[in-house]
C-alpha cells in the first residue's frame, strides 16, 4: 500500500512538472518559437557538415549531400531570374 502512494507522489510531481514547463513554453511567442527552431536546424545542419567534411569525397552520402547543396544553389538561382521577369 505504501508503494502506491509513493508512486502516486512520484506521478504527481511528474505531471506537475510537464504542467509547469508547458506553461512556461506558452508564454513564447510563435515568432520567437520559430526563430528557436530555425536556429536548432542550422546547428543541425552545420554538425552535419561537419561530419559530411570528415569522410571521404566518394562516399554516397557526401555524393547526396553534395548533390543537394548544388539543387538548393540552382533552385535560389532560378527564383532569382524568375522574381527579375
Amino acid at each position: 500500500m505504501k508503494r502506491f502512494a509513493v508512486f502516486g507522489l512520484v506521478a504527481g510531481a511528474v505531471v506537475a512538472a510537464v504542467i509547469l514547463a508547458k506553461k512556461s513554453q506558452s508564454s513564447e511567442s510563435s515568432q520567437e518559437r520559430e526563430a528557436r527552431q530555425a536556429e536548432k536546424r542550422r546547428a543541425m545542419f552545420q554538425k552535419m557538415q561537419a561530419g559530411m567534411a570528415s569522410m571521404p569525397d566518394d562516399f554516397p552520402p557526401v555524393m547526396m549531400f553534395k548533390n543537394v547543396e548544388a539543387i538548393r544553389e540552382n533552385s535560389a538561382r532560378i527564383l532569382e531570374l524568375l522574381e527579375k521577369n
